[in-house]
């Protein structure tokens, strides 16, 4: 049987709908102290020629989806997966492990030494992906929608209609707020989330880690 090891340091999960800015959130965190890892970007190396994921995602999805230099057209494989809830969840079925233990590895070895550490997971898919449950606690970063829907089209270039479709693609905002611990609200300025995230810390320091 294995026996269970005390976590010193805290594990909180961080997630929000697209545009909701939780990738500003969690930029602050990181500036009050907090080790902050991030799931999209180690999900993008792991796609990089010889990584982790970057065999089985090609012998899955087929040569179709490289470039010619051998590197994963990420447009091409994106508008399959949002095409279809099957490939959608095998291409996740395939990087969400990796993704979700390489994390939980880095986070360990980072603040082994560092007992009372506060380690931020920000991670677009927590509930889906079942990595919120392995959390001392959650938190979602919520806006309205015509809100995130303005910051999508700004910072992405694309028009409202795609903006509006991949908002809608993912897990509703009110069951994200549901499950979550503490929610940060964004629908104002970067200000106020700023002072909600400052008080949210100091409350997170109290927080015992729960066993690992």
């Amino acid at each position: 049987m294995k026996q269970q090891t005390l976590r010193h340091y805290r594990r909180i999960g961080l997630t929000g709908g697209i545009g909701s800015g939780k990738s500003t959130a969690a930029k602050r965190f990181a500036a009050l102290g907090a080790h902050v890892y991030l799931a999209d970007e180690l999900a993008r190396q792991a796609l990089e020629p010889g990584a982790a994921c970057y065999a089985r995602v090609v012998e899955t999805f087929g040569q179709n989806i490289l470039n010619p230099d051998g590197t994963i057209n990420r447009k091409g494989l994106a508008q399959i997966v949002f095409a279809s809830d099957e490939m959608r969840e095998t291409l996740n079925g395939i990087v969400h492990p990796y993704v979700i233990e390489t994390l939980f590895a880095l986070a360990d070895q980072d603040c082994a030494n560092e007992p009372g550490a506060i380690a931020i997971f920000e991670v677009p898919l927590l509930f889906e992906s079942g990595m919120g449950r392995r959390m001392d606690a959650n938190i979602v970063v919520s806006c309205e929608e015509q809100t995130r829907v303005d910051r999508i089209v700004q910072r992405d270039g694309v028009s409202r209609e795609h903006a509006l479709a991949r908002i809608r693609a993912q897990m509703p905002e009110g069951e994200k707020r549901r499950r979550a611990d503490y929610i940060l609200e964004n629908s104002s300025s970067e200000g106020s989330l700023f002072e909600q995230v400052d008080a949210l810390y100091r409350s997170l320091q109290s927080l015992p880690p729960s066993q690992a």
